[in-house]
């Protein structure tokens, strides 16, 4: 009932939401690399160095989608834990 619920609220299960956060922040893991990678060059010119920048903000973005991400889930399954206590509190039980 509880991935039901969860789905019909953010048409996602709780395991495809979580892999969907994991997957934002691997992607914003690999962007960091790639910037710091660039610096390994021989030479460090103003083209690369904005292409560092503009790579590190790209990974700051997945990582600001991800942590979005997060809130939004965590936020809904608070939601989803609560009606269950209020209902078991009450004696029904939560659909």
């Amino acid at each position: 009932m509880f991935n039901e619920k969860f789905k019909s609220l953010t048409g996602l299960t709780w395991e495809e939401a979580a892999t969907q956060c994991n997957l934002l922040l691997l992607e914003a893991n690999k962007l960091d690399e790639e910037a710091y990678r660039l610096l390994a060059a021989d030479r460090l010119d103003a083209d690369l160095w904005t292409r560092f920048n503009d790579t590190r903000k790209a990974a700051e973005r997945r990582r600001a989608e991800a942590r979005r991400e997060w809130l939004r889930v965590t936020r809904i399954l608070n939601s989803l834990d609560a009606r269950a206590g209020r209902a078991a509190f009450h004696g029904r039980t939560v659909h």
